[in-house]
């Protein structure tokens, strides 16, 4: 039984989340001032995202969350949880939805470090739109979900902060 792969993925998911110190979500949620959390841009394009305000980094850091929780059941469990069924944060409020979070990341980090031997990652499952993917296919969902929206986290924090460009100096 090998475990080289297992461990590979168990390195980018962490990344991912974590610990790359310029495209992980948490580090870049880290740096967000709380009055900062549930604000929307002042300055947003009509031209690109139409008549509503762009969503507030909580909005994100909520979008970020629920598919932890659903691709680890349908990646790890009985794929049987609805998107609706996912249990949301006890409020907005900047530390219960980081929480929140960090538990959905938890228990996907912890499904995938159950895994016996490398072998189970080429294993079909049913995605959350129940067309059958291997479990990588799956993880690299996961994986490159989190680093997206952690770019348009850097992004809006940046404009919240009045910023021209990427830099926001703080």
């Amino acid at each position: 039984m090998t475990r080289i792969a297992i461990e590979l993925w168990q390195h980018r998911l962490e990344a991912a989340y974590r610990d790359d110190p310029f495209h992980a979500v948490r580090k870049n949620l880290s740096s967000v001032l709380p009055a900062e959390w549930d604000l929307r841009p002042a300055t947003w394009s009509e031209d690109v995202f139409g008549k509503q305000p762009e969503l507030s980094i909580c909005d994100l850091a909520m979008h970020i969350g629920g598919p932890k929780y659903m691709y680890e059941n349908c990646i790890f469990g009985d794929a049987r949880l609805n998107w609706g069924d996912i249990a949301l944060p006890a409020s907005r409020e900047m530390e219960a939805v980081l929480a929140w979070m960090d538990e959905g990341h938890r228990r996907l980090a912890a499904g995938l470090a159950g895994l016996t031997d490398d072998e189970a990652l080429s294993q079909e499952r049913p995605a959350p739109w129940r067309t059958p993917m291997t479990r990588t296919r799956l993880l690299g969902i996961v994986i490159n979900h989190d680093v997206y929206h952690s770019g348009e986290i850097n992004r809006q924090r940046s404009l919240i902060r009045g910023a021209q460009g990427w830099e926001s100096g703080r």
